[in-house]
């Protein structure tokens, strides 16, 4: 993998108990767009759960840092993860930190890191994330933005987070310039909908976020004028020298205060809903269905 041309000399620090593994790849590919990405490394207990990692971790580079889990309950991977981002803050050979967890507990490290005059990115996933961690960090990309592949399908347990369903192949878009495009189809009858898992049931003092039984129309969310204002200014604001406009970008915009939270509309995507809108153009311009989602107004 290729690193960017930025000058940030970035560490890319991953909670693998909170961030899912098909979200490793975008992320990192995502990190390299701000810099050189010197320092990978995942912190979690690999001699159980987290095996399926080897593979991923070989072929990106990652380093495992091995954590132990004491006592259960407690998360020895977030003592790792912080301790080694504040040596990293203090031995003066990177300038910026990318946190990959959902996890709100990183909340107060990220303000540090921030305080001492250094770079935070943030990853995590939209239906895990508490609103405190994104407004701490410089910047906070949800993962479900950075790809517009649907992640594989597994058992959803009590405290997993809910993940869209296999959504089917885009067509090609014809008759694009430069890079092969292709289009994301138009919300009609016949566009299959993304789906979640049915919500198991609650443990004590755990919140289970369920997705709304019914999605907004078309003509609903037109109707929500500071939605529409809200995802135009996005996308105007975030459009570069091409013409389009990077949906993590668009998807960070608005998510800041107040955010834009896509559950309230019934999508658990912000691409499924800027589609639904019918006022936005979105293609991926690298070929197949993999690679970055770009929007423009129409």
């Amino acid at each position: 993998m290729v690193d960017g041309t930025g000058s940030a000399q970035i560490a890319v620090l991953i909670d693998a108990d909170n961030i899912p593994r098909w979200a490793v790849e975008p992320l990192i590919t995502e990190s390299t767009h701000y810099g050189k990405v010197r320092i990978r490394r995942a912190y979690g207990d690999w001699s159980s759960s987290l095996r399926s990692w080897k593979t991923t971790l070989q072929e990106l580079s990652i380093r495992p840092v091995q954590v132990f889990a004491a006592v259960k309950g407690k998360n020895a991977a977030d003592l790792a993860l912080t301790i080694d981002a504040m040596d990293l803050l203090h031995s003066g050979s990177v300038d910026t930190i990318c946190i990959a967890s959902s996890d709100s507990d990183f909340t107060r490290l990220a303000e540090r890191i921030r305080e001492s005059g250094l770079t935070v990115h943030g990853f995590g996933e939209e239906t895990k994330t508490n609103p405190g961690l994104p407004a701490a960090c410089d910047t906070f990309v949800f993962v479900e933005t950075l790809t517009a592949n649907t992640p594989p399908t597994r058992t959803t347990k009590p405290d997993q987070a809910l993940v869209p369903a296999q959504a089917a192949p885009l067509p090609r878009l014809h008759g694009t310039s430069g890079a092969t495009a292709t289009a994301i189809p138009s919300v009609d009858t016949g566009t299959p909908q993304v789906t979640v898992a049915a919500p198991q049931a609650k443990k004590k003092g755990q919140t289970v976020l369920v997705a709304p039984h019914t999605r907004a129309t078309t003509d609903d969310l037109r109707a929500d004028t500071a939605l529409i204002s809200r995802l135009r200014d996005a996308v105007t604001t975030n459009t570069g020298p091409d013409g389009w406009a990077h949906l993590s970008a668009v998807g960070l915009a608005i998510r800041k205060h107040p955010a834009v939270v896509l559950k309230t509309y019934g999508y658990s995507r912000l691409t499924d809903l800027m589609v639904a809108t019918d006022l936005f153009e979105l293609q991926r311009h690298d070929p197949g269905t993999s690679g970055p989602v770009h929007a423009r107004l129409k």
